[in-house]
């Protein structure tokens, strides 16, 4: 693809992206962007410098490699946050719970605001276990977050190269973090984490549970142990995400705390699954 190729798509898909809202002033107020300098962007007379390109990707939720799609590309795979709260489907008397519920839980997510390693074991492929990438964000009266799963490809028993990508909410409520995540291009499920704050000073890992059905051809459902690990709000994006990928068991890379905190054991005291103890 050519250079004036990207320029073309980056500057229609951003016109698709601030359509969702309100005016221009709002999402360049946001991002902190010179009006002027935003309107280049629009207009395909300038591609932003890699730090406006970052700052603009994150804003959105979406990937430096998407922006330059093709409109009707771009239009598919991607869902603009706003677009959840922006129709009409949703009936009032559940408004009316759900829209104090994300207002209310709002008020102690900011600690949670940034990015994070997940840790758990796959449901497809027993046995390996998945580093994936996360970012917890704030947009209006919500919390939400973007989830990227991927497979290198390295190893030739786990196949091709594999990305996929989630987008869902986050609550906060009884001092524990609920997260329902979906995928939007295969639509085949939903999934729901719930995790529990550590109170040790400087410990940047929650621990919880999942509960998926599998993305393989059955779809079964499953629970298993996760950790999440805290990197922080400011963080080199690409080479966070150049450390996510299925890894096997055994591998000495990964941390071997988070190992034992996601192995999904249960002792004869026990009748019910319980997140990893802090």
């Amino acid at each position: 693809m050519t250079k004036s190729a990207d320029l073309e798509h980056f500057a229609e898909n951003l016109k698709y992206l601030c359509g969702f809202y309100g005016s221009i002033s709002e999402v360049c107020r946001q991002l902190e962007i010179n009006r002027q300098q935003f309107n280049r962007y629009l207009n395909g007379r300038a591609f932003p410098s890699f730090k406006n390109l970052k700052k603009i990707c994150d804003f959105f939720g979406v990937e430096a490699e998407e922006i330059v799609l093709t409109g009707r590309e771009f239009q598919k795979r991607v869902v603009p946050v706003n677009r959840l709260t922006g129709g009409k489907t949703i009936p009032d008397h559940l408004a009316h719970i759900l829209m104090p519920l994300m207002q209310t839980s709002a008020a102690g997510m900011e600690r949670y605001e940034g990015y994070y390693y997940r840790y758990f074991y796959s449901f497809g492929f027993p046995g390996y276990i998945f580093r994936s990438f996360i970012r917890i964000y704030r947009y209006q009266d919500g919390y939400y977050i973007k989830h990227i799963e991927r497979s290198s490809g390295r190893n030739p028993v786990l196949g091709a190269r594999m990305t996929i990508k989630y987008h869902g909410m986050a609550f906060l409520l009884a001092d524990r973090l609920f997260i329902v995540e979906s995928e939007p291009a295969l639509n085949s499920t939903i999934s729901e984490t719930i995790l529990t704050p550590s109170y040790r000073p400087n410990n940047p890992f929650l621990s919880g549970l999942m509960i998926c059905a599998s993305s393989c051809s059955a779809h079964q459902p499953g629970a298993a142990r996760t950790v999440f690990e805290y990197l922080g709000k400011n963080i080199n994006v690409r080479e966070a995400m150049r450390q996510c990928d299925l890894f096997h068991h055994s591998d000495e890379s990964l941390p071997k705390g988070v190992k034992q905190a996601i192995t999904n054991t249960i002792t004869p005291e026990e009748f019910t699954f319980h997140p990893p103890r802090s």
